[in-house]
């Protein structure tokens, strides 16, 4: 469980670095060609590379094979893991430098949290009491308004001075920049960004990014409050001087924060909206780019599952008897398996897989740590490696992050392997030697 959270998160981690790479190069040449709607849906190239990670590898479709597999057969064996002198289970405790990464990413996750909540009441806080009704509130304060606020239920919090600090025509351009933030759900986007920075806060892209897409999402909202009103992009302007910026950021929400982002808006503002044919082949384009991205990812994943054709239960302990009676030393696989052959040895890997050992089993076991468990059970985690040989010399070797070994009635024993690999010798081969 642990290598796998593990595994998710640096695939994630590189996925959305790729992706944002991708979206900071291309963002200001799709502003210059399709608008600045395009340019701010270039971001949806980074949600859809990370649950392309999350998505089934693709399986290799050029083999078939069942759920059973025989990977050797051994004629002499002797018993193994037991408390007899002629066992030999040796443990360590070497530290865990997997369970310490899970433990300092979820501190830092949560101390980002923190962090981010403090900003977000400290903004809040900033505005002094709120009042009003409905979607519509009033601050007691004028810097940091107007301001979106809210996921759920975002509402607009318009400054105290509303009124006399903006001439009529002003009022209606901010207004409805707001209720384009409120209509297109920014709020809740800025939500998901925030939460991206406290999952990946070790990552400074991701926080680079996050300013970036504030910045793309404001000028988008703006692009489309001056599609609505052609002829008043001097009054927009001059409303955007008469807001009050204030220093504090708003993690969740939408408001006029920063001097710069200001800049840039006012340069956007002077320039023409691309045509209405324009923008639509720009969020054509950004959609088909971001298929083409997810794809892209989902492919480049290894081909790890071929799926069980026949069979996907494993033994109970009762008929675990007479399968190991047939086989001394079988190979199970409850999802997928991956078999590479390499001239006389063959590797079986797969998300879980079972070894059933007869009671004859010549078998040694290393691992990091060990429990015994009420059932009678041993748990073998850490770096599980399993040796087990013939008379004639042929091993077949077994490791994996955690290994669970039940006896079974008949003196053999069931060993499940989480993300394990198994080499051993090709039956043909075996024969010919």
């Amino acid at each position: 469980m642990k290598s796998e959270l593990i595994t998710y998160l640096v695939a994630l981690t590189i996925a959305s670095i790729l992706s944002m790479l991708i979206v900071l190069a291309i963002r200001r040449g799709v502003r210059l060609v399709f608008g600045a709607a395009a340019a701010y849906s270039t971001w949806l190239l980074v949600p859809a590379a990370m649950l392309a990670v999350l998505l089934p590898a693709p399986s290799d479709s050029g083999s078939t094979i069942g759920v059973s597999i025989r990977i050797a057969l051994f004629s002499t064996l002797s018993t193994a893991i037991d408390n007899s002198p002629g066992s030999s289970l040796h443990t360590v405790h070497p530290v865990d430098w997997t369970l310490w990464a899970i433990g300092a990413w979820v501190a830092g996750a949560a101390l980002f949290v923190l962090y981010l909540a403090g900003l977000q009441r400290a903004f809040v806080g900033s505005l002094g009491t709120l009042s009003g009704s409905r979607c519509v509130l009033r601050a007691a304060r004028s810097a940091g308004c107007p301001a979106l606020l809210g996921v759920l239920r975002p509402k607009i919090v318009l400054p105290v001075d509303f009124e006399s600090r903006y001439t009529r025509m002003e009022r209606l351009l901010v207004f409805s920049h707001e209720r384009t933030h409120l209509r297109r759900g920014d709020t809740l986007w800025t939500a998901c960004v925030a939460l991206m920075r406290c999952f990946f806060w070790f990552n400074p892209l991701v926080h680079l990014a996050s300013t970036c897409f504030r910045v793309d999402q404001e000028l988008a909202c703006d692009a489309a409050v001056l599609g609505d009103f052609p002829r008043s992009r001097r009054i927009y302007a001059n409303a955007m001087l008469k807001t009050e910026m204030l220093d504090v950021a708003l993690p969740v929400g939408c408001s006029w924060q920063s001097a710069y982002h200001l800049k840039e808006r006012l340069k956007m503002v002077k320039k023409a909206v691309p045509s209405h044919r324009r923008r639509t082949y720009g969020r054509v384009c950004v959609v088909v780019a971001s298929l083409v991205v997810a794809f892209s990812v989902w492919a480049a994943q290894p081909a790890t599952a071929i799926r069980a054709a026949v069979d996907d239960s494993l033994p109970n302990t009762q008929s675990a008897a007479s399968t190991l009676a047939k086989d001394s030393v079988r190979l199970m696989s409850t999802s997928g398996m991956t078999i590479d052959r390499d001239g006389d040895f063959t590797r079986v890997t797969g998300a879980e897989l079972q070894l059933l050992i007869g009671p004859e089993a010549q078998v040694q076991f290393h691992s990091d740590t060990v429990s015994q468990e009420s059932d009678g059970s041993r748990t073998l985690e850490g770096h599980v490696s399993i040796t087990l040989t013939s008379t004639d010399a042929q091993p077949m070797i077994a490791s994996a992050m955690k290994a669970v070994v039940t006896p079974e009635s008949d003196g053999g024993f069931k060993v499940r392997l989480e993300h394990g690999s198994v080499i051993g010798p090709h039956e043909n081969a075996r024969e010919r030697r």
